[in-house]
């Protein structure tokens, strides 16, 4: 699921991705093209091709979840470096072609270098790419209005200022694309979630239903036939042996989602031992399934632990997740505490409320709060 997320993401992000490779490979030689005419070519190499390797290099490297080059937050340090440095490589490029040694109002760099404002944007740093953009064009403004020809308002400041402008919204589109892409996906997750644990209760439900099914035909129905067909009092080996089925019986019906392959061969045993095993579940059907792992684990512990007397483990509708009760001779009572105490970290990392355990010589109450 986790690739599948990435994968949809880097969808999005790949257009924009290779949007700027273009852009920035054709404004490439628009500046290479210039280097002759400019008064001083290293600096206008330096400022332009210079400055769009270094914000490639800051902008464009794996972010925190190595998800793609697009992946993940951009580190704090190189977002404010890329946010510094284009505004001043637009300056400094400014002074490097225009003629003579005054600022110029026709620098070729910003072309080249818009496409970071986009790419800071859909990294999560949006704030940095507003004021990169922000300064840009009050430079490019004031390029304009000191060392260009005609009003402010004439198309050449539209076309000086249309790049920095169409790449910064370029990016604000791309990330809310992405932003409703991960919207998507968690509503695609809870409900493919949802649609397991709906197939695994449906699953427990027929399982539980079998067993039922088979306590009947396999054990009851026989016995009944031979109570039926008994013409005096019943055996008392048959009479154990209905109570054992009815016991049995009871547990299915009533012990629902606390019941478990291992809580039951926990009860199993815990009955053959002579102690009287109460398994109640009337909570909701729905209610605490991420603690029912927990509850079972501690259940079955205390099941397996207990050694006479009686224990009755139950899920109220309401109030306490779980309550368990065992009272039994000291030793028993002891060995269940002891169970218990070894599986509360387990509870208590798993985000309940309370784990309260009250301990007499003959008894052990456990209560699991919300």
């Amino acid at each position: 699921m986790r690739h599948v997320r990435a994968g949809a993401l880097e969808l999005r992000r790949q257009p924009l991705l290779l949007a700027a490779g273009l852009w920035v490979g054709v404004q490439g030689l628009v500046c290479l093209a210039a280097l002759p005419e400019a008064s001083y070519p290293w600096l206008a190499l330096a400022s332009s091709l210079g400055a769009a390797a270094g914000l490639w290099a800051l902008v464009v490297v794996p972010g925190r979840s190595a998800a793609g080059p697009l992946g993940g937050t951009l580190a704090p340090a190189p977002a404010a470096a890329a946010a510094v440095l284009l505004p001043l490589a637009v300056l400094a490029n400014a002074f490097a072609v225009a003629p003579g040694s005054s600022f110029g109002d026709r620098p070729t760099a910003p072309g080249l270098l818009s496409p970071a404002l986009a790419l800071l944007v859909v990294r999560d740093r949006p704030a940095l790419a507003h004021a990169s953009a922000l300064t840009t064009l009050a430079v490019l403004t004031g390029l304009r209005h000191w060392a260009g020809e005609g009003p402010l308002w004439a198309p050449e400041t539209a076309m000086l200022l249309g790049p920095v402008l169409v790449w910064w919204a370029w990016g604000l589109v791309a990330a809310r694309l992405v932003q409703t892409t991960q919207i998507d996906l968690l509503r695609s997750d809870s409900a493919y979630a949802l649609a397991r644990e709906r197939r695994r209760r449906t699953r427990e439900r027929a399982e539980a239903h079998e067993r039922r099914r088979a306590l009947l035909e396999v054990a009851a129905v026989p016995l009944l036939e031979e109570v039926a067909r008994a013409a005096g009092p019943l055996d008392p080996d048959v009479r154990d042996q209905l109570t054992a089925v009815e016991k049995d019986l009871r547990a299915e019906l009533r012990g629902r989602d606390l019941l478990d392959p291992e809580v039951r061969r926990c009860a199993a045993g815990a009955r053959r031992r002579g102690v009287r095993v109460d398994v109640v579940d009337h909570a909701p059907p729905s209610a605490d399934l991420e603690l029912l792992p927990s509850l079972r684990a501690l259940v079955a512990a205390a099941l397996h632990s207990c050694s006479d007397g009686e224990i009755t483990a139950r899920r109220p509708p309401s109030g306490p997740v779980l309550t368990l009760v065992h009272v039994g001779s000291p030793r028993s009572v002891r060995a269940v505490d002891a169970a218990v105490a070894a599986h509360r970290e387990r509870l208590t990392g798993a985000a309940v409320a309370g784990f309260d355990v009250s301990v007499d010589e003959d008894s052990v109450v456990v209560e699991v709060g919300r």
